[in-house]
């Protein structure tokens, strides 16, 4: 708690520590989005780098000011002196944020500019260079991976810089007397969790609420730093103290607050986040479904670790697959190809069905099983080998590992993956015909629509000279053509055809995606399936992998003849990554192979029938809606470009109001030239006592006069003092007051505050 009153050293540096806090607690909200590394430390750095050097030279440039205003208060300068002092303390906070800007842009070019990871505090052009390229690969890498992102040099630099921006901001608004907009900049680091995960961690809100309110006790509005003219009475500085303590116990407050709600929040399941899609949550365990629901928007998933693992250093992890769902009425999608018996096997098993050919070599995986429960082992996609302790069996229908016992946390498995060294020509090679052993892969639903989402499939893929090639116009139709967009708030609750409304809509999440694919291979006489399971998950900092509930997925899968099933990814790739290597849109555009992109105008369109959005939270809550989704985690590029440009803004904007503030002349008030009367009689150790009214001030003065110089207060001085001193008491108490004008009460302030200066310098 700093009242006003306090000077500018103790003011300006409780103001740079505040702010500094504030900041680096928001900082840590993009660990949600970039997975902790050295970034964190560059970025506190840098912090406190930056945040210091505007303290020192805000504080020298206040200080000069403070004292320059002084010196023309002895030579009688008062009212002159004080609006100096204004202007030289808008001005200190320009400058101190120049001086920031400098040492951020030199620290990021220092840091970030060098071809290795070390500081080179010598920059240059090749520096610049440098920078500029790591952008370009961090606007990459958001654009093309999902969140949490790697802390890569490029995604460090983006958050660094980023941090320093809203540093910047933040204190450019507290130094210049704004402190109740400071803490809106804080936003800018908010966002990116908020939009792509949803929660920003309870430590950072507190930690940055608590620092911007305690931020309006050091520098309440309207008052100068180093100026203590508006602070020299005793009722004003009770007042002030007053209002620091107030300000300093909500902030306490509203940290306690915070922190109840967040450990009652987590009590609670509840509150604490339900998986009534894809995932189920009644305690710390997570648990896929085996059933989707196209209609339900997708809810919240748990952020719980589900299994960690290790693979080769050159070796690229792909999805874990858990269970294979075929049956789909429109709506919903179960488990209804007859089970192909379940069969022992040992580690030296290679487990695949049957046509699938190994022809690659082994790579190896060792899993850890974490907060998951259920009775399928997650497994690559590839035919494989496993090495596990228990009661297991194998399902090649449907490619499934069970166990009567299920998973446990802390298991582990060993498993031996063999690739079949899938490329587009083995794919395009494989014959025309063949289905899987079992029957229902190429079923499609009777439903409304069926006919025109047969003539919808036909129009985007009807053309294409082999099945691979249909598979890929399908999946490009959806992931990157034709307006689709990820959207996890997608309902379709009501709908009586949700795969024709969501190829009207064109905004779902990946239930939508894969579920619309596999019928529409289907509408093409293709076998085709869903997988559920798990994305590859993010480097853990310890050179394996963490895949969470958030990774939860679903992706359609190809029957191909002598090849067997394969995945493609219609999901865009804001959710999804980079596609697989067979599967990329290159592969599927040669001239001679592939179909002609289709137009919107060949595709059929319809009014969606989508009935209106439901409001019944329990019609939520209850439906069957276990999808595999997660949020959209993707960190776009767009995002920070944005950020920047509001940032830009909002520094333009604070720029604007101190450069009004200093062309706009103070209009002058009864209140505040008698507040100027006092702070020059205050310099000359003149105090009127917390007993003198206003009325009786004007006598008080005359006699201090008298007894410090031996002469009497002249006459009209007096008379001009009475003046100022009525006009404030009648600005008071009187129902209606009738001031002098501003003019009127420049003069007499002028006039007053020179001749008692004159008065008291008199020796006796």
């Amino acid at each position: 708690m700093i009242p006003a009153h306090r000077g500018p050293l103790v003011r300006t540096v409780a103001s740079g520590i505040l702010v500094a806090i504030a900041v680096i607690a928001s900082m840590h909200a993009l660990t949600l989005v970039i997975d902790p590394g050295p970034w964190l430390t560059v970025g506190t750095t840098g912090v406190i780098l930056v945040s210091s050097t505007s303290c020192v030279v805000r504080y020298v440039l206040i200080r000069a000011a403070v004292d320059r205003a002084a010196v023309r208060r002895a030579a009688g300068q008062g009212p002159s002196a004080d609006r100096a002092a204004d202007r030289a303390s808008g001005s200190a906070s320009f400058v101190a944020t120049a001086a920031g800007v400098v040492v951020a842009f030199w620290f990021i070019l220092a840091r970030y500019g060098g071809p290795g990871q070390r500081f080179e505090p010598f920059v240059g052009p090749d520096s610049l260079d440098q920078v500029i390229e790591r952008f370009r690969q961090a606007t990459e890498t958001m654009s093309t991976q999902v969140a949490p992102v790697g802390p890569g040099e490029a995604i460090s630099m983006v958050a660094v810089g980023g941090t320093l921006l809203v540093l910047l901001v933040t204190d450019s608004l507290a130094g210049a007397r704004m402190p109740g907009f400071a803490g809106v900049p804080l936003l800018l680091l908010w966002t990116p969790p908020l939009t792509l995960i949803g929660e920003v961690q309870w430590p950072v809100f507190v930690i940055s609420v608590t620092a911007m309110l305690l931020l309006l006790t050091v520098d309440p509005v309207g008052v100068t730093p180093g100026r203590h003219s508006e602070s020299d009475s005793a009722a004003v500085r009770r007042a002030q103290r007053f209002r620091s303590w107030i300000t300093a116990l909500t902030s306490v407050a509203v940290a306690a607050t915070s922190l109840g709600v967040a450990t009652g929040m987590a009590s609670l399941p509840a509150l604490a986040g339900t998986w009534n899609q894809l995932i189920s949550t009644p305690s710390d365990t997570v648990e896929l479904s085996s059933e989707l629901d196209m209609r339900q928007p997708l809810s919240a998933r748990s952020t719980s670790t589900v299994l960690t693992y290790t693979i080769g250093e050159d070796d690229t992890p792909g999805p874990l697959r858990v269970m294979t769902l075929t049956a789909f009425d429109g709506v919903q999608t179960r488990r209804a190809v007859s089970e192909g018996g379940l069969a022992d096997f040992d580690s030296s098993t290679v487990l695949a069905p049957d046509g699938e050919s190994a022809v690659g070599e082994a790579r190896q995986m060792d899993i850890e099983i974490d907060q998951l429960t259920g009775t399928e082992l997650p497994l690559p996609l590839e035919p494989r080998s496993i090495d596990v302790a228990g009661d297991w069996a194998y399902d090649a229908i449907r490619d499934e590992v069970r166990g009567s016992d299920g998973t446990e946390p802390g298991a582990e498995y060993n498993v031996a993956v063999i690739d079949r060294e899938l490329t587009p020509e083995r794919l395009r090679s494989t014959p025309a015909s063949g289905d899987p052993r079992s029957a229902g892969y190429t079923e499609v639903p009777e439903t409304e629509h069926r006919d025109e989402i047969a003539s919808y499939a036909s129009a985007v893929a009807g053309d294409a000279p082999t099945r691979f090639d249909a598979a890929v116009a399908l999946q490009n139709h959806l992931r990157s053509g034709e307006g689709f967009a990820y959207n996890p708030d997608a309902d379709y609750r009501g709908s009586s055809d949700t795969v024709w409304d969501f190829l009207q809509n064109k905004e779902g999440y990946c239930t939508q995606y894969a579920l619309s694919m596999m019928v529409m291979a289907r509408s093409l006489d293709i076998p085709a399936r869903i997988g559920i399971g798990w994305l590859p998950g993010r480097p853990d900092g310890q050179g394996g992998y963490r895949v969470t509930g958030q990774d939860s997925h679903a992706w359609p899968e190809i029957y191909f003849p002598t090849v067997g099933w394969v995945r493609f990814e219609p999901t865009p790739q804001v959710q999804t990554g980079p596609l697989p290597s067979y599967a990329n849109p290159g592969a599927g555009s040669a001239p001679s192979a592939s179909p002609t992109p289709t137009r919107a105008a060949d595709v059929p369109t319809q009014q969606p029938t989508r009935a209106p959005e439901q409001s019944d939270p329990a019609a939520s809550a209850g439906g069957s809606s276990e999808g595999s989704d997660m949020t959209d985690r993707t960190l776009p590029g767009w995002a920070w470009a944005v950020a920047i440009i509001i940032g830009l803004g909002v520094l333009g904007g604070a720029a604007w109001l101190l450069l009004r503030r200093r062309t706009e002349a103070e209009v002058l008030d009864p209140e505040r030239a008698w507040s100027r009367v006092l702070a020059l009689l205050a310099e000359q150790d003149v105090r009127l006592g917390p007993s003198v009214t206003l009325r009786r001030a004007p006598a008080f003065i005359a006699d201090e006069v008298h007894t410090r110089t031996g002469t009497p207060l002249p006459d009209d001085v007096a008379e001009r003092l009475t003046a100022l001193a009525d006009a404030a008491e009648e600005e008071r108490y009187a129902r209606h007051a009738s001031p002098p004008t501003a003019e009127e009460l420049e003069e007499l302030t002028e006039a007053v505050t020179t001749e008692l200066t004159e008065a008291l310098a008199r020796k006796p």
